[in-house]
């Protein structure tokens, strides 16, 4: 296919990448138009687990649509019933009612949604506010973005977006408290309860969070303490707890659910990405059986409906890829290349511009500091992150930028989230072509 062709029928010109045509997809690497054969250590962004071009995922959907191509939501497929099936044995047991949308935005959106019409069921119709996080984000519909922290993603909207209440990250690193765990009181978690008062407790709906936040803040793992704090304070104040899994849910952490390292059950837990491995659109929401058996017992429809929810064709493309997952023992598998990323990654933290390596499994994040001691970011100017993605990308490597930004628009950080499939030495490589761009562009950076 001709540049021109690619160039002419894309909607928008990416300011940073060049246009690329991606001709096949196989196993951790994507073939382009310029004979490259690139190393996917973004996992598409995030979302292939199981590694691309898998052949039973094609076979299991030619059948799906040859059988039933498309029935309403209200009806049943015999694929939907087998993918809840699979679904409810990765979740924790009481969050056993499935619900399917098409992707994560949409997962969060019905969320909250379904947040707001459990208080007006339950008689509690002054609870409508979504408490979020600063530095973090939960897809790009508007209610989405709004309960979201992703400036770039938000700057233009921002007169349309909710104004609802946000807490400060749990960003260790640099800690909005200046204090340093474990001498810290969890100050970070403590801040819900604060929130909450502030708002009046008979305003607030729910509080949305990602166990470990991707891209927003860069692979975030907060204290074992966190969690527990978060749910005994959603229970003490009939807050739905919201757990956004979009990322970590599937095995991207090395655990079914990012959710499972702290020991807490949500109220709600939306997923996408991992669970279809972006074969095909897929993604959801499990939800408590006590709050859907609300509606139940009071004959209230959940008031919230997609033509392509529980797609037939997706649903038999998840069923095809969490059999794979289990066959394979990719989960346990993520947590064991997982280690071996992060301890490749430490290596990296005697180059002068490497501030912080964070994440679990095989959801990572280096964060780039022009000084280290006082964790000072690069001038925006320079353009750090996309300037090494590129170059990596040159070099057959393609990592994913993060979107953190301080109030002068500075931070970078790239994401690390490669299929399950992932070999040592192809960490090896990618550790490799990382290392020498670093060791190459360095001094460019630092200079004035």
């Amino acid at each position: 296919m001709e540049m021109q062709d690619i160039v002419d029928n894309m909607f928008i010109k990416h300011p940073h990448v060049p246009p690329i045509l991606i001709t096949k997809a196989e196993g951790v690497y994507l073939h382009d138009n310029y004979g490259r054969k690139l190393l996917d250590f973004s996992g598409g962004p995030m979302a292939v687990n199981i590694g691309h071009g898998r052949k039973e995922v094609a076979k299991a959907a030619q059948k799906q649509l040859e059988e039933v191509s498309y029935i309403l939501p209200v009806f049943a497929s015999e694929a939907r019933i087998e993918l809840v099936k699979r679904i409810k044995k990765l979740m924790p047991k009481d969050l056993n009612r499935i619900y399917f949308c098409s992707g994560g935005s949409e997962a969060n959106e019905a969320a909250i949604k379904f947040s707001r019409q459990y208080h007006v069921v339950a008689g509690r119709t002054s609870k409508y506010k979504v408490v979020s996080r600063k530095l973090s984000y939960h897809g790009m519909t508007f209610a989405t973005l709004s309960v979201g922290d992703v400036k770039p993603r938000m700057r233009d909207f921002t007169p349309m977006l909710w104004n609802n209440p946000k807490i400060e990250a749990c960003y260790c690193y640099r800690c909005p408290f200046d204090k340093e765990y474990p001498n810290c009181d969890i100050d970070c978690a403590l801040a819900l309860e604060k929130k909450i008062l502030a708002e009046g407790p008979d305003t607030v709906a729910a509080f949305i969070a990602e166990p470990i936040v991707a891209s927003a803040s860069g692979g975030t793992v907060p204290p074992p303490e966190y969690y527990p704090i978060i749910r005994e304070t959603c229970t003490k104040h009939n807050v739905v707890f919201i757990a956004d899994e979009v990322v970590t849910g599937f095995g991207r952490t090395g655990r079914n659910m990012g959710m499972d390292h702290f020991g807490v059950v949500p109220d709600i837990a939306t997923f996408a990405k991992g669970v279809g491995s972006a074969y095909a659109p897929l993604a959801g929401m499990a939800v408590h059986s006590e709050l859907v058996e609300l509606f139940e017992n009071n004959e209230v429809e959940f008031q919230h409906l997609y033509t392509f929810s529980a797609h037939p064709l997706s649903c038999a493309v998840g069923n095809e890829v969490q059999k794979i997952i289990e066959k394979e023992k990719l989960i346990a598998r993520a947590e064991q290349m997982g280690n071996y990323l992060h301890e490749s990654l430490l290596q990296l933290m005697s180059l002068p511009m490497v501030g912080d390596v964070r994440g679990k499994g095989l959801l990572w994040a280096i964060e780039f500091v022009k000084d280290k001691k006082t964790k000072e970011p690069f001038p925006k100017e320079k353009k750090v992150k996309m300037d090494i993605i590129m170059q990596c990308m040159m070099k057959g490597v393609f990592f994913y930028p993060g979107y953190y930004e301080d109030e002068q628009g500075r931070g970078d950080h790239i994401m690390m989230a490669p299929p399950f499939i992932i070999t040592e030495k192809q960490i090896d490589e990618a550790m490799r072509v990382l290392r020498e761009t670093l060791e190459e562009s360095q001094e460019r950076y630092f200079s004035a």
